[in-house]
């Protein structure tokens, strides 16, 4: 019983080992972060020196990556990379790949000719060099899943030679890149560098990163939210504005949250240091400050140490597709309070009627709460309407963002009509219909500004940039000949001018 006992926790050790094993060791990986994936190959190399491992590593990237330094991939042109790490075989019990290290594709390398002219190594299904079909290099299989099957590999010391033997410094093949493409799951004739290896179709399709998008990264790995900044208002991918658009899609006095796409308002209180528009922050901020958009509040935060830019909701570079940058909701009940507070206890001829009342606060969107006030000081709230109101206050969401981010007045407000009043029951109905008039009479007597509404406060340059430099950059094109094999390290043919004199 005791041997069973520590058999089977013996067991369930190994199994937790192997579950725990994160997949980044394995060979083919993909990363999922924030809208961006990250492709890694592992390969180790049995027989290469080291200028030839880094010309295979620089090649894979550079060939991947393109020349942004980096892919688009999906719908929403999630950002993909390619990283490879490579590795040196020197213990004897691995080389040749009899076997190959753990978690690794593993290529062995050999010369392709003898210093007489014929094989050292010779390619598959070859019998002479006239006329024969060459391999210069091939993979055993093809890899797939994220942290999938190893595969091994044959390439020669002549992988990615010259297009032209007399122009060594010109146009290479891309054999190595090509090699890559069945370490991530790619296949011969697939189009692009699957199908040719020079030239100007030589280079990854769109067709080929969506494949290894969905065949190692999953089907959603670029999800629907990831199209939030493409310009566009994607009404199907429950986008309600968009940063870029023009109209963003929102009114005066809402944002365009840069994560969700949806219009909101933020409430932001200058008092704590929080402007709706950049200007407003700066000028109260002073010229020792400096003011950084908050992607989660919608707030121009007054900043006194710079140190804080590196927090992930001030830094435009970590915003797109980030979830945990998105707005913050405040409370309609928050709302009301700061509303009560600082806008309806200071409004002109009734200010003062809010001192003492039971209130009632509702917008036309069909928020509701109520506000309980007691010699000036506010006593009791919460989301939900009392039975019993001496008052109730109608407005909407618009309003209170203007009244809080001080972009109109109280009397502005009042006098556009924007908040109306009622007293509840006959008494309070007559009190506030009377104070009514006399505010009517006010701002007869000493008008409110003409309100201009806010234009909708754009976002950051720096912003701008970092997100078009992503959704605008130039996706790998479609293949055009996508059955055209063309020519490729492992099926081309080789002129006769680049092969060694054969010594009769």
């Amino acid at each position: 019983m005791q041997n069973v006992s520590f058999n089977g926790i013996r067991i369930l050790g190994i199994l937790a080992i192997l579950l725990l094993t994160p997949l980044s060791f394995a060979e083919t990986t993909c990363t999922i972060g924030d809208c961006e994936l990250k492709i890694t190959l592992k390969i180790a190399f049995s027989g290469a020196d080291d200028d030839y491992i880094n010309r295979a590593e620089n090649e894979i990237e550079s060939t991947w990556n393109g020349p942004n330094g980096f892919r688009t991939v999906g719908d929403c042109k999630c950002k993909m990379t390619f990283d490879v790490i490579t590795m040196k075989i020197t213990n004897a019990s691995q080389a040749d790949c009899k076997p190959g290290p753990q978690d690794y594709h593993c290529i062995v390398v050999t010369d392709y000719f003898k210093p007489d002219g014929s094989y050292d190594d010779p390619p598959r299904n070859q019998s002479n060099i006239q006329g024969a079909t060459v391999y210069v290099g091939y993979m055993n299989g093809v890899s797939s899943g994220n942290g999938g099957n190893s595969e091994n590999g044959w390439w020669s010391d002549i992988m990615s030679r010259p297009v032209d033997p007399n122009n060594p410094g010109g146009e290479h093949y891309v054999d190595f890149a090509h090699e890559a493409g069945h370490m991530m799951g790619l296949e011969d004739g697939d189009g692009g560098i699957m199908s040719r290896t020079s030239g100007a179709n030589s280079g990854p399709t769109q067709a080929n990163l969506d494949e290894i998008a969905d065949d190692i990264c999953g089907a959603d790995a670029c999800p629907d939210r990831c199209c939030c900044g493409n310009g566009q208002v994607d009404k199907d991918k429950g986008e309600g504005c968009d940063p870029f658009a023009s109209p963003v899609g929102c009114k005066a006095g809402e944002s365009c949250c840069p994560v969700c796409c949806n219009c909101f308002s933020p409430i932001c209180i200058p008092a704590d240091g929080e402007y709706l528009s950049q200007e407003g922050c700066q000028a109260a901020c002073g010229a020792d400050a400096s003011c950084y958009k908050n992607y989660k509040t919608g707030c121009w935060d007054c900043v006194k140490q710079t140190v804080v830019v590196e927090e992930t909701c001030l830094d435009p570079s970590n915003i797109r597709g980030n979830e945990e940058c998105d707005h913050t909701a405040r409370s309609f009940v928050d709302r009301s309070v700061g509303f009560y507070e600082n806008d309806l206890m200071n409004a002109p001829v009734i200010g003062g009627l809010f001192q003492d009342e039971r209130v009632n606060i509702e917008t036309a969107e069909g928020d509701r709460g109520h506000v309980v006030a007691e010699m000036g000081r506010i006593t009791d709230y919460s989301e939900e309407s009392l039975e019993d109101p001496t008052v109730t206050v109608h407005t909407d969401r618009q309003t209170i963002a203007l009244l809080a981010s001080e972009d109109i007045s109280i009397q502005q407000a009042l006098a556009e009509g924007r908040i109306r009043i009622e007293g509840e029951g006959l008494i309070n109905g007559l009190r506030f219909a009377f104070y009514n008039i006399f505010l009517d009479l006010f701002n007869f007597l000493s008008p409110a500004e003409e309100i201009i509404e806010p234009e909708e406060e754009g976002l950051p340059q720096e912003y701008r940039e970092i997100v078009e430099g992503v959704s605008g950059a130039e996706p790998a094109p479609a293949d055009p000949n996508p059955d055209d094999i063309g020519e490729l390290p492992d099926g081309g043919s080789f002129g006769g001018g680049y092969w060694p004199t054969i010594e009769p």
